[in-house]
């Protein structure tokens, strides 16, 4: 087995960004972009969790006891992030390791971080090895050592072991290949008015709402949504008091309202987390009443 060292951790951190493009998170990462590895942090930040990720973020974030994460990363400096850019798109072949440690977090890459990744002892493509060799059996009343068959039933045991770990495997691999088809390239998505819906790649560049072909992110396909409210909708979680809206101020002044954080789907400008000012300026009491809209 290779020793395992930085540039081990480099080079495998790079074939899975290969191998899937992101996963889970393709829609930002295939083609990165500074903004796009922002948009990808920002999804991610409350939502993927290791033991080590929260050190990772701190260390590359800079982040201040007490203040709003989201805004942090929201104000954080674009350039920070072009080294990350150059990595995924083997324009460098190295980065520092606080670069390299946030990649490995957007792209789910495990065992991580480095430290972790030297304390495994299987290589992440999930190599092992079977000691074949025959049990030792110790006469005592001889006091010395002698060698024998082992007996039938540990053949049967050791049988079964292999059979099993042969299923086992085979259906990883179906399930990797399920999850590749999944996630092909092939299949795109669209923004439809109020939500992203799928649709075919061979439309590219636009899809017949007029908007931009791009590929397919489950997470915004679910989630994101541009919805209407009222002094009746739930802007904040109860318990953590974090935002559950976004929103965007047109060039007209008026304000449209999202479910996730992300990129505006018409003009890629960021949106932002919902405010107490927002609501009490803009937000109508009631839904489809003008008359009901708040005085400025």
């Amino acid at each position: 087995m290779e020793p395992k060292t930085i540039e081990s951790y480099k080079r495998e951190i790079l074939e899975k960004y290969r191998k899937d493009k992101g996963g889970e998170m393709r829609g930002y990462l295939a083609n990165p972009t500074r903004r796009q590895i922002r948009e990808a942090c920002l999804w991610l930040l409350d939502k993927r969790r290791l033991k080590y990720d929260e050190q990772t973020l701190n260390r590359f974030f800079q982040f201040e006891e007490g203040k709003n994460r989201v805004l942090h990363v929201q104000q954080f400096k674009a350039d920070k992030f072009l080294p990350i850019v150059k990595f995924l798109k083997e324009k460098t072949g190295d980065t520092g390791t606080e670069n390299l440690e946030l990649i490995a977090w957007l792209i789910d890459f495990r065992p991580r971080p480095y430290v972790e990744y030297l304390k495994s002892n299987n290589s992440t493509s999930g190599e092992f090895s079977i000691d074949n060799s025959e049990p030792e059996i110790v006469d005592e009343t001889a006091n010395t050592k002698t060698v024998t068959n082992p007996p039938p039933w540990k053949l049967i045991v050791a049988i079964g072991f292999v059979l099993v770990t042969i299923t086992l495997t085979t259906l990883v691999l179906k399930n990797q290949s399920s999850n590749s088809q999944t996630l092909s390239p092939n299949q795109c998505m669209a923004w439809a008015d109020t939500l992203y819906v799928e649709v075919s790649c061979a439309t590219k560049p636009y899809s017949k709402y007029g908007t931009s072909v791009e590929p397919l992110d489950k997470m915004k396909l679910e989630n994101f949504k541009k919805v209407e409210v009222d002094m009746a909708t739930q802007f904040f979680a109860e318990k953590t008091n974090k935002p559950l809206i976004w929103y965007y101020k047109n060039k007209n002044g008026e304000i449209e309202y999202y479910t996730a954080p992300g990129l505006h789907p018409i003009n890629g400008e960021t949106l932002r987390k919902i405010t107490p000012y927002i609501i009490q300026t803009y937000v109508p009491v009631h839904r489809y009443k003008k008359e009901s809209f708040m005085q400025q």
